[in-house]
């Protein structure tokens, strides 16, 4: 029967520690309840990281835009004239006023592009002036 006395035993020193810890316990401060976030807002405030992640991206666009607009025309090279009539065409792209004048325009820079490869040596500048074409319609597009 000593096993039986040892387990009640130990049942109860167990009992005591317990009502030892709900003391313990009892002392502790009472945390407030933390609600969880409204749907509603958690939905508006992906909504407005999507939107800014949007608006970098369109930033990262122009910037580029930028850089290639600059590097072509700091370039100095025989065909600097015919350069900037292009680089002005491509901008006119952006003047359009609705999408089918943007592709109008795009399509008559690429041919203008397209002419102007056969007379120039240099590969990059006519990637370039596509890659502007392009990046200045794809602008438009999106926003009308």
């Amino acid at each position: 029967m000593d096993g039986v006395n040892d387990f009640e035993s130990s049942i109860n020193s167990m009992s005591d520690m317990w009502a030892m810890d709900k003391s313990f316990f009892k002392e502790l401060p009472e945390l407030p309840v933390i609600s969880r976030p409204d749907a509603k807002l958690t939905d508006e405030a992906n909504r407005a990281t999507l939107e800014s992640l949007e608006v970098l991206k369109r930033i990262e666009m122009n910037t580029e835009y930028l850089k290639n607009i600059v590097d072509l025309l700091s370039v100095s090279n025989d065909h600097q004239k015919e350069l900037n009539i292009m680089v002005q065409d491509i901008l006119g792209i952006a003047k359009a006023p609705d999408k089918e004048e943007a592709q109008n325009r795009y399509r008559s820079v690429m041919k203008k592009i397209g002419d102007f490869s056969t007379i120039t040596s240099s590969a990059l500048n006519i990637v370039k002036l596509s890659s502007l074409a392009s990046t200045v319609l794809q602008m438009v597009m999106s926003s009308k």
